[in-house]
Order: C-alpha cells, then sequence, then structure tokens
C-alpha cells in the first residue's frame, strides 16, 4: 500500500539538470550510428532545449534531432 507520495518541484532530491545530462552524454553514445553526424556538444544542447525540464517525452526530442 502507498502511504506517501513525494514530488521534487525544486530539485532538492534530484539535480535533475545534471541527470539530463548524464543521460543525454550515455544516448548519444548508443545512439551514435544515428546522431553520430552531429556533434556531441550541439546534440546535447538540442535536447536539452527540446526537453522542455521534462515537459516534452524524450523520445520526441531523439526524433527531431536525428
Amino acid at each position: 500500500m502507498i502511504k506517501a507520495v513525494i514530488f521534487d518541484l525544486d530539485g532538492i532530491f534530484l539535480n535533475r539538470d545534471e541527470s539530463i545530462k548524464m543521460f543525454i552524454d550515455r544516448q548519444y553514445d548508443r545512439l551514435k550510428n544515428i546522431v553520430g553526424h552531429i556533434p556531441k556538444e550541439r546534440s546535447m544542447e538540442r535536447f536539452i532545449y527540446l526537453d522542455s525540464r521534462g515537459y516534452v517525452w524524450k523520445k520526441q526530442s531523439i526524433s527531431i534531432i536525428s
């Protein structure tokens, strides 16, 4: 039974900015055969912009970049 739900809206428990950078870095390495024609730094900047702080599905952001 769930007794509590915690929302981390201000990023105290999880640093979303650093977490998303780590995610993108690893994702780029996994998808290098698809997005390798885009410089990694540019791809990361674009993904962060398209992600809109989590308001857009990551699948959409990745498909737009590639």
